[in-house]
């Protein structure tokens, strides 16, 4: 049973709401476009394409958001994509590729890394160094997205709670779907070390095919 009845308790605003709607309409149409197939041509990294669906995004919108490359947050840290409206900051999201690049022998990368350990993704969420604003204040709302390489999404989404019960979560901060028609959207609530939460929406988009074709 998907049980959103706690995610339903927290709703965000109209802003975030038509956000999170358009990029759910207009995710799945991605990797057929010329962003995709121009920008990932020289390089098929989570960088590349992180700018090309910057570049996507943010023609799509018409100006309503602007989607941006590598944002500050706090400290030293920086995030894979800002969401602005104005000047504002409204919205940040988290990449990664699935599954996890092996790195190379003097820095290699966890399989688990969408999740936590070094370079964790929801981690970073749950330790307030991302997800906030241009003054440093926590988003309550925030994302992350995976270029999927490999395997079905259904597979991700039991590994991916599978690395939460590993790494000592509490059971509610697992992803749940947000969209029955479809599964490759999710939803997930994690608490911070102050005791607030955070909520992520986690967009999913298969890659490998279209990368196979440029």
């Amino acid at each position: 049973m998907n049980d959103l009845s706690n995610f339903k308790m927290l709703k965000p605003n109209n802003q975030i709401n038509n956000l999170v709607e358009f990029i759910d309409s207009h995710l799945d149409k991605f990797p057929d476009s010329t962003e995709f197939f121009e920008l990932l041509e020289k390089k098929k990294n989570e960088n590349q394409h992180s700018l090309s669906f910057c570049l996507y995004m943010t023609k799509k919108c018409n100006c309503d958001f602007y989607f941006a490359r590598e944002n500050s947050q706090r400290g030293s840290t920086v995030i894979d994509i800002g969401v602005y409206k104005g000047s504002n900051l409204i919205f940040t999201i988290e990449a990664k590729v699935l599954p996890t690049p092996a790195g190379t022998t003097a820095t290699p990368r966890n399989v688990y890394e969408y999740v936590y350990g070094r370079g964790g993704g929801i981690q970073r969420f749950k330790d307030g160094k991302h997800g906030v604003d241009n003054h440093d204040n926590l988003l309550p709302d925030n994302g992350m997205i995976a270029y999927v390489k490999d395997k079905a999404f259904p597979y991700w989404h039991n590994q991916i709670n599978q690395w939460i019960v590993e790494a000592g979560w509490d059971k509610n901060e697992k992803l749940k779907l947000r969209d029955l028609t479809s599964d490759n959207k999710y939803i997930s609530i994690h608490k911070l070390n102050d005791s607030t939460t955070v909520k992520l929406y986690h967009f999913w988009i298969n890659v490998n095919n279209k990368e196979k074709l440029i």
